[in-house]
């Protein structure tokens, strides 16, 4: 078999993954009830003690600027967390168990988490200040949480090609979006879209990623997907210390309506929370 078939057979397997554990679609259809109390939250999630120890390593980190404290679920949500972030986070949780990233050397589970979590924070922190019914704070942390979880789908399926991408995305210093193209014909935004609408989450998030590299795109969508661009390119300029490479993009953000000096207010506070970031990516991947 050539390779380029082997690859295809291998992205096809995605629209047939193993179903995600009882357990952990009943977590899924908990975490996008919107009635749901935060009791019975707790309860449902109680049953994958996994995920429950990573939400309180979350609850217990820097980041959320506790030391310790929490050894309960349902106080982590009420004191720390919050509903709508829990949410979030047990999404991007339950991701990283169900697809093993262990076989793929190239790839960096911390520095992915970091990525997604920066990503989600600034979007969060920006839909907050728009005030713009089009951009639910809730829904951009998400969205950016989640944006680049096809990644982790192309390292779970194919580790080997996988591993390539990312070495000749550093060499080339090219984004592995367009090697991932390159090499399977398939982007991580369009494995994500497929992953989420497997996994039956709300379609906004499968628009965002599918819409994310599509700059013609005009719909109900076009403002969030617009944010989070910026907030993903100033997560990767942050974390890559590339700190004189930020104000084109933070003038962006005063398209929005931003104000400069808010802005450079909350990323001047992002600058010196980096390392509790990346103690927030460790309990997600559980390093």
């Amino acid at each position: 078999m050539e390779p380029t078939e082997k690859i295809n057979l291998q992205i096809l397997k995605i629209k047939n993954l193993p179903e995600l554990s009882a357990a952990s679609m009943k977590i899924i259809d908990a975490v996008n009830d919107p009635d749901i109390s935060i009791d019975d939250l707790a309860t449902v999630m109680s049953v994958a003690p996994v995920l429950v120890a990573r939400l309180l390593g979350l609850a217990n980190s820097a980041y959320f600027g506790c030391a310790g404290e929490i050894t309960d679920l349902r106080v982590a949500i009420i004191r720390v967390l919050g509903l709508n972030l829990v949410r979030s986070l047990a999404m991007g949780v339950l991701s990283n168990l169900a697809l093993d990233t262990c076989k793929c050397s190239q790839f960096n589970s911390e520095r992915f988490w970091m990525d997604a979590l920066l990503t989600a924070t600034l979007s969060q922190q920006f839909s907050q200040l728009l005030r713009d019914e089009a951009v639910v704070p809730s829904t951009a942390y998400t969205a950016g949480l989640l944006l680049n979880i096809g990644l982790i789908v192309a390292v779970f399926l194919l580790p080997e090609e996988s591993n390539l991408i990312l070495l000749n995305a550093q060499e080339n210093a090219n984004s592995i979006s367009e090697e991932m193209t390159s090499l399977l014909g398939i982007n991580q935004y369009e494995l994500g879209e497929i992953l989420l609408e497997h996994w039956h989450l709300p379609a906004i998030y499968q628009t965002v990623i599918k819409e994310f590299k599509n700059s013609a795109y005009v719909g109900s969508e076009t403002k969030i997907i617009a944010l989070i661009r910026i907030c993903f390119a100033l997560a990767k300029k942050i974390l890559s210390d590339q700190h004189d490479e930020l104000p084109p993009l933070l003038k962006q953000l005063e398209s929005f309506g931003l104000s400069a000096a808010v802005v450079q207010a909350f990323i001047d506070k992002i600058l010196a929370e980096k390392d509790n970031i990346f103690l927030a990516a460790l309990a997600i991947s559980g390093k």
